[in-house]
């Protein structure tokens, strides 16, 4: 196994988890600036005090001792030798990318947002054998008070414009599970969060920009439809820096945004990340999941469902990218159910033969039985008659009696021409009045047996 496999092996095992180790109104200097960047944007709209939380290791010291420790023994395992000299240099990486979390609630007026969430978003990345931390990531999400029609993420492709594309599928979490019995905003919802923002790296996640690019054409969904058409909203996405402008990923797409569907509360959480390192990622970003937001209150109906709020109706997390049938009205006012892309997957899965359950299927030995009971052509079911059955059938046809079949005269010459019987002494047949030619001699065999016999006699 290489060395980058192991350690992402590792660090899943492990289960780091930064919220463990925000705290509330406690920030750095560094925490502090970027926070600061990220509201200034926002003064005029922001209503009520902003809730600011950083990474702290001054209280939460003990904590991280034992997640250090915990490490130290998960390496010991035969499959982490290659990576053990390179751990003391993750932990010292650990301590700043904690020193370098932030996140700030916004609440805001006149935006589609109640709240706008913005966090910033180091990484650990293991190249060439070493760790590194990438600090320059930051992210905006929030929920709008609507529900799209599909799970959407925007990306980017070599050699080909930027799309959106609806997630065909669940959203790979890496089975991180949710409390289900969660109330309130998923948007603050931090582990959540970050498992969504891991996914977007995902090898099934990224194939969905391919699998819409050539598969479908870029077309057909339409909601990814309706925000292709919006040119301004293609402009400003296009600002967004993806894993592929921060050179971060060595690939030929990247997913560097999403909208979820949360159908607990009927609202959809829509979320921007941006690599790049310029001071002006903080107005892009921004700007970029403002104008997605909006994009999406201002959809049709067709690119929304119709959800009807019940209680019990539905789990958290794990519902809110499964998929919900929309719901298309007639002129009269009729509903007519449509079918999702997962929804139609999953009933191709369920009829794996095209026999509709319940009907009687053949095997190939019934087949050949059957064939032979059908050897002589006949329907099955109908009735067949024996040769003594027809002739016993004939004579009760007849009343009874007993009529002698008809045979011809074998005494009696035919007309070479019609075929008419002919008796003795009829000069021409009376039907085509054609000359009644006479027989030909019989051969001399018999007189020659005569004379013979004379001879013996003499």
């Amino acid at each position: 196994m290489s060395e980058t496999k192991s350690f992402k092996m590792l660090i899943n095992s492990l289960k780091f988890e930064i919220s463990d180790y925000l705290v509330l109104n406690e920030l750095t200097e560094y925490q502090k600036e970027e926070i600061d960047n990220a509201t200034i944007i926002l003064k005029d709209n922001i209503v009520g005090e902003v809730k600011k939380l950083g990474g702290n290791l001054k209280k939460n010291e003990e904590k991280f001792k034992e997640f250090v420790n915990r490490a130290e023994k998960e390496l010991e395992k035969d499959s982490y030798k290659d990576i053990r000299k390179e751990f003391k240099n993750y932990v010292k990486n650990l301590r700043e990318l904690i020193n370098k979390s932030c996140v700030a609630i916004i609440p805001v007026k006149e935006m589609p947002w109640v709240d706008v969430i913005f966090r910033t978003n180091p990484r650990i990345i293991f190249e060439k054998k070493k760790a590194h931390l990438l600090d320059n990531a930051i992210s905006y999400h929030g929920e709008i008070k609507c529900v799209i029609s599909k799970p959407t993420i925007y990306g980017k492709m070599k050699n080909a414009e930027p799309l959106f594309a609806p997630l065909m599928g669940a959203l790979d979490l890496e089975s991180q599970k949710f409390d289900e019995s969660q109330e309130g905003s998923l948007s603050q919802n931090f582990p959540y969060i970050n498992a969504i923002m891991l996914s977007l790296d995902s090898v099934s996640t990224r194939s969905q920009l391919v699998k819409y690019h050539e598969g479908y054409q870029r077309h057909g969904e339409p909601i990814c439809d309706y925000l292709m058409k919006d040119s301004q909203l293609m402009k400003v996405m296009e600002k967004v820096f993806s894993g592929i402008e921060s050179k971060r990923l060595n690939l030929d797409m990247a997913v560097c945004s999403i909208a979820i569907p949360q159908l607990t509360n009927n609202t959809t959480l829509l979320l921007i990340t941006d690599e790049s390192s310029d001071s002006n990622r903080f107005t892009n970003s921004f700007e970029a999941l403002l104008r997605f937001s909006a994009a999406c209150c201002e959809a049709p109906p067709s690119c929304k469902r119709n959800v009807v709020q019940q209680s019990g109706q539905m789990p958290q997390a794990a519902q809110s990218q499964a998929s919900a049938t929309s719901v298309l009205r007639t002129p009269g006012g009729q509903e007519l159910k449509v079918w999702s892309q997962e929804e139609l997957a999953e009933a191709s899965q369920k009829k794996t033969t095209s026999i509709p359950s319940g009907m009687e299927a053949w095997s190939q030995e019934d087949l050949a039985r059957l064939a032979e009971k059908r050897g002589n052509g006949l329907p099955e079911g109908m009735e067949v008659w024996k040769e003594e059955e027809l002739t016993e059938l004939a004579s009760k046809r007849q009343g009874g009696l007993n009529i002698p079949e008809w045979k011809p005269d074998k005494k009696l010459n035919e007309c070479s021409k019609c075929g008419y019987s002919l008796r003795p002494g009829w000069s021409k047949c009376p039907i085509c009045e054609t000359p009644v030619s006479k027989p030909d001699s019989p051969p001399n065999k018999e007189p020659e047996q005569k004379s013979t016999d004379q001879d013996k006699t003499d």
